[in-house]
């Protein structure tokens, strides 16, 4: 079961937004029905998933 979306507000710089739109755009000739928000979601859960600190982390979060 998925959980429901949420609207997130930030700001980036203007160099990393432009990469992020390529990103996007390869994206979408790659795999149809990508849009950004499923972009910056596989992104996120990829790197979250291989930082060891966070990880480490968030297990002595757990522990508490």
């Amino acid at each position: 079961m998925q959980s429901e979306p949420v609207t997130r507000r930030f700001r980036l710089r203007k160099e990393v937004s432009e990469e992020f739109d390529l990103y996007v755009k390869a994206a979408q000739e790659k795999t149809k029905g990508a849009d950004e928000s499923l972009v910056l979601e596989a992104i996120l859960k990829n790197h979250l998933k291989r930082d060891k600190g966070f990880r480490t982390w968030l297990q002595k979060q757990q522990e508490v």
